[in-house]
């Protein structure tokens, strides 16, 4: 299981000293009855008894909080409210809304692509080559998945794991933007000119300016290494090179800022 941490939407919820009654009349902390039963907020709480504690809680709540969790009751998705205590000992800093879900499951190569060249005309694909910052992975699928893209590839080895710090960078955008994992880059390449992809990668030395760049055709584009680029085997097997030129003097451009000018090349081909 992985654990995602929502973005931080609105103030942290804490409810040690906040007390309301039952139907009984009796004191109740909310805390108490989330750990020590199964019930149902609403049924439980006494809302005539002038300010309960759960009116307390949703008054704290913003707008987009409250949507969050009207959607999960109607998903009939287990609500469980904790103090700024017990938030940090499940995921290590706090946050106003955090959700247990499943592992994306794995996407074989060749479903990837289908899906790729099925759903979209001229599809464009990321393939990663030894991205290794979570930040910087996060970024380019967020980035990614904003352009339209049809997905990204990433090596099994020498690369950053999707985690759940890729999956806050991404703001989300790592649970919907297709993803395949893969050991061989190069096996993957071949894979791809059958299925009639072209393959180019990004360099600061590159051959085709990109705002002279076509996609209008099935196109893969290769971003490397910060610090070491696209290694020498996987050039080799690229079709071509690209460039985003510099209007300075200075020629340095994180490879996550990369993937969004290149992403919004694409979206203005496109449109």
């Amino acid at each position: 299981m992985h654990f995602r941490s929502q973005k931080k939407i609105g103030p942290t919820v804490s409810l040690n000293d906040a007390i309301g009654h039952d139907k009984e009349g009796n004191e109740i902390n909310l805390i108490d009855i989330i750990k020590d039963k199964d019930v149902d907020l609403f049924e439980e709480l006494d809302l005539k008894n002038n300010i309960t504690l759960l009116e307390k809680y949703l008054k704290l709540l913003n707008k987009r909080e409250k949507e969050i969790i009207k959607l999960a009751e109607r998903k009939k998705i287990k609500i469980k409210i904790v103090d700024k205590k017990e938030m940090e000992s499940i995921i290590g800093k706090v946050y106003s809304i955090a959700a247990d879900i499943e592992e994306n499951a794995e996407i074989g190569i060749d479903y990837f692509l289908d899906n790729a060249l099925n759903k979209k005309n001229n599809p464009l694909i990321f393939i990663l080559d030894s991205i290794t910052d979570v930040h910087n992975l996060g970024a380019i699928i967020r980035n990614a998945y904003f352009f339209n893209l049809a997905g990204i590839i990433i090596p099994k080895d020498n690369s950053a794991k999707i985690n759940e710090k890729v999956y806050e960078v991404s703001q989300g955008a790592a649970y919907h933007l297709p993803i395949c994992i893969e050991t061989n880059l190069n096996r993957i390449l071949d894979k791809m000119k059958d299925k009639g992809f072209w393959i180019y990668y990004a360099s600061e030395k590159g051959d085709i300016h990109l705002e002279n760049f076509k996609f209008d055709l099935p196109t893969a584009i290769i971003l490397g290494n910060e610090h070491k680029g696209v290694r020498e085997t996987i050039k080799k097997n690229s079709d071509g090179s690209i460039v985003i030129n510099s209007l300075s003097d200075f020629d340095s451009l994180n490879v996550s800022a990369a993937s969004a000018i290149i992403g919004y090349a694409y979206s203005i081909f496109k449109n």
